[in-house]
């Protein structure tokens, strides 16, 4: 059965829990209790001590994205290139401040939103290079048909591929991933060059990619994106973070729920988790959820819609574990833009949610394993306040990114998991929910389409509670 969400918050450390948990059942007598008492005491004020810590910083940070969004007239982290000497900007809650990248000097409009600042927030301007106008265009030379154009390198015997291509926070330039053209779908598992022979292979790149965009560009060997494709039963009205078996048997993710532009209530999924259009079904019972709906399909956004008998889909989202079964879910209130710095949530049928995930770059262009350029990304890492350092599993690809609000209570919608970086060995502490089927692997970032991206291009309505 769904439970909701009202009188319940997620932690998003969870091992003082976890260890509160274990050591219960072994309190057999009042001698025990009595010296194990002072330390579950002394867990219950560090988990305490956390959440205070945990709700001033959300706190801190929803107050910096307003005044981020003020600044960048609400637009999304792509059409922020429309500022005139816009560059950048970064919120740190940690430290209540803004940072603001702007080429020349910031127009009166926000010099007077930083001259009226809350009390206790602080803000500095850093000259850029670059505006994000500037680094747009410069990218756009390395575009061909709206993907990436191929490198061809004097000394290689075939041309190489741009992986991703995004402006640098400080605007001192395009940061550019590159790898050796296998094929769509294929890329080196390991790096064919010996380290001094990648490094003059990323250096004829650098000076290619600067000869070509006119910037300074940051190159960097980057295999292509394996997209992730998974939480156990759901039922209608469907929710997101739920396990979908894919048309092709496989598991993925659900997103969230939208209304089309005529009034329809679908789930969303990722594209490349059914490219073709096909049946959709539960992972566990194999109960029908739907059908790809055609003409709700875009690979550029990575995202379609599956059309439902039912008509019913939910605005809430899965919590907690993969391998929860008590319901148990939250409401979505809306959602929002994306700023570097900022932490949300991944969350993934796959290896649950994982919360205190940073952005570390917005705007960034990214080819995935079926050979679609999505051109808005956004590029967030695990921190050390993330559950076992991972930010999704394999089976995570088209879950729901988001950003907790109301002291965790719901959830405020930021985007839809697309590709992975950094793979890692998934820790033994991580349940991950098709381990017999294939041998598990997990990230430490995630690459993920801002929720405004995809809720503009599909004309969707995201359905909230």
């Amino acid at each position: 059965m769904k439970k909701s969400g009202r009188g319940r918050r997620r932690a998003v450390i969870a091992f003082p829990v976890a260890a509160l948990t274990l050591s219960l059942p072994f309190i057999a007598s009042p001698s025990a209790g009595a010296s194990t008492r002072p330390r579950l005491v002394a867990i219950e004020k560090k988990q305490e001590t956390l959440d205070q810590k945990q709700g001033t910083l959300d706190q801190r940070q929803e107050t910096l994205d307003k005044i981020a969004g003020r600044i960048t007239e609400g637009l999304s982290e792509s059409d922020r290139a429309r500022i005139p000497g816009f560059t950048d900007i970064e919120v740190d809650p940690l430290h209540n401040s803004l940072r603001l990248h702007w080429k020349g000097n910031p127009p009166q409009r926000v010099r007077r939103i930083l001259a009226h600042l809350p009390e206790g927030v602080h803000a500095s301007v850093i000259p850029a290079r670059y505006s994000k106008a500037d680094l747009h265009a410069a990218r756009n030379r390395l575009l061909r048909g709206r993907k990436p154009a191929d490198l061809h390198i004097a000394g290689t015997s075939a041309p190489l591929r741009i992986t991703s291509i995004g402006p640098a926070v400080d605007g001192s330039g395009l940061r550019i991933g590159y790898d050796e053209d296998r094929g769509v779908g294929k890329s080196d598992r390991m790096d064919p060059l010996a380290s001094a022979a990648r490094q003059d292979r990323s250096r004829e790149v650098k000076t290619a990619t600067d000869r070509l965009t006119g910037v300074r560009t940051t190159v960097v060997y980057q295999p292509l994106s394996v997209d992730l494709s998974s939480r156990q039963e759901d039922d209608t009205p469907w929710h997101g973070g739920a396990a979908l078996r894919n048309p092709g048997g496989g598991v993925c993710s659900s997103a969230f729920s939208v209304k089309t532009s005529d009034g329809r209530y679908e789930l969303s999924a990722a594209y490349h988790c059914d490219g073709s259009g096909g049946v959709w079904h539960t992972y566990w019972g194999g109960r029908l959820i739907g059908t790809t709906d055609n003409a709700q399909r875009l690979a550029s956004d990575d995202a379609l819609g599956i059309s439902l008998p039912s008509g019913q889909s939910a605005g809430r989202l899965y919590d907690g574990p993969a391998n929860e079964t008590d319901g148990y879910s939250k409401p979505v209130s809306g959602w929002g833009h994306n700023n570097v710095g900022d932490y949300v949530c991944t969350d993934g049928a796959n290896s649950g949610v994982h919360c205190g995930v940073q952005i570390s770059a917005t705007d960034i262009g990214v080819t995935g394993a079926n050979g679609v350029y999505r051109p808005d990304t956004d590029l967030a890492y695990a921190t050390s306040r993330t559950k076992d350092h991972i930010a999704a599993a394999n089976g995570d690809s088209g879950g729901p990114v988001f950003a907790g609000v109301n002291n965790f209570t719901s959830d405020e919608a930021r985007g839809m998991i697309t590709a992975l970086d950094r793979t890692v060995t998934c820790p033994s502490s991580e349940y991950v929910l098709d381990s017999g089927v294939r041998t598990p692997w997990c990230v430490q970032g995630v690459y993920f389409v801002p929720i405004f991206q995809t809720l503009q291009d599909m004309h969707w309505t995201l359905v909230t509670q």
